[in-house]
C-alpha cells in the first residue's frame, strides 16, 4: 500500500502530478470530478448499498466493496480514507527525453507501441525539426482516439465514455432522485431534475400544445432514467462512467 506521500497523482488534477496538494485543497478539486461522481453513483446504488451493510460478506457486489468500501460516509471523509487511495497513480507520466550513448541500446528494447524512438539532427533549424516532429507523430500517435485512461496506474481505472462532460452529472442527479422516490412520474422527473428546460431541444420560437409538451418532457425523463439506471448499475459494477 502506497503511503500518503506516495498519493495524490490524480489524472482528474494534471498539476497533482508536478506536486501533491494539500488534502483540503485535494479534496475540493476533485469533488464535482469522475471520482465523486461514481462515488455519488454507489450511493445511488440500493443494490451497494445492501453490500455494504454486510461490509461485502457473500454478495455479488463484493469486489466493488473492496475497492471502494463503505460510500455513506461524507465525501471528504471518504475520499481521505478511501477515494484518494483507489483513485491516485502509482507511477508518473513517462516523460519525454534525450537518449545518451550509454542508454540507447538498451532504451531501444522497448515495447513499440508504448515508445516512439527518433533520431533528430541537431543542425536543423528548431521550427524545421519540429514540423518534422509534428509530422511523424501524425503517422504514429493515436491522437483522440488515446484511451487516457486505460493508461492509469491507478487501483481502480475510470472507464473511457463518449459521454458528455455536461451530460454524466445531469445523469448522476437523475439516478440521485430515482434512489429518493423510485415511483416518480416521468414528467415530474423532468421537471425536479431540470429536464423540462435542459436537452429538449426546443427553440424558443416553437410553440407546442399542454399535451405536446408533456410527452415531450416524458420522452426526454425516459431517456434520462434509462442511461441513469445503466450508470448506477455499471458503476456498481466496477465500470464509470459507462451507459451500455
Amino acid at each position: 500500500m502506497p503511503t500518503d506521500e506516495e498519493l495524490g497523482r490524480l489524472k482528474a488534477i494534471p498539476r497533482s502530478f508536478r506536486k501533491p496538494l494539500p488534502f483540503e485543497e485535494e479534496a475540493r478539486e476533485v469533488e464535482g470530478s469522475l471520482y465523486n461522481l461514481w462515488w455519488r453513483c454507489l450511493r445511488a446504488s440500493s443494490e451497494y448499498l445492501e453490500c455494504c451493510d454486510v461490509e461485502g460478506r457473500d454478495h455479488p457486489l463484493a469486489q466493488t466493496y473492496a475497492n471502494f468500501g463503505d460510500v455513506r460516509l461524507k465525501w471528504a471523509d471518504w475520499w481521505r480514507k478511501t477515494g484518494r487511495k483507489i483513485f491516485s497513480e502509482r507511477h508518473d507520466y513517462p516523460k519525454v527525453r534525450a537518449i545518451t550513448k550509454d542508454r540507447a541500446l538498451g532504451k531501444l528494447e522497448v515495447e513499440p507501441e508504448n515508445f516512439l524512438i527518433l533520431d533528430i539532427p541537431m543542425g536543423l533549424r528548431r521550427v524545421t525539426i519540429l514540423e518534422q516532429i509534428n509530422k511523424l507523430l501524425d503517422e504514429h500517435h493515436p491522437g483522440r482516439d488515446l484511451d487516457v485512461w486505460a493508461q492509469s496506474t491507478a487501483r481502480v481505472k475510470l472507464h473511457k465514455s463518449k459521454l458528455h462532460e455536461k451530460t454524466l452529472p445531469q445523469l448522476v442527479h437523475v439516478a440521485e432522485i430515482l434512489h429518493k422516490q423510485p415511483d416518480i412520474l416521468l414528467y415530474e422527473l423532468a421537471e425536479v431534475t431540470g429536464l423540462a428546460e435542459i436537452h429538449l431541444g426546443r427553440s424558443v420560437q416553437q410553440e407546442l400544445t399542454m399535451r405536446e409538451e408533456h410527452q415531450r418532457r416524458e420522452m426526454a425523463a425516459s431517456r434520462y432514467k434509462d442511461q441513469a439506471t445503466k450508470l448506477v448499475s455499471n458503476a456498481a459494477r466496477g465500470i464509470f462512467p459507462c451507459v451500455d
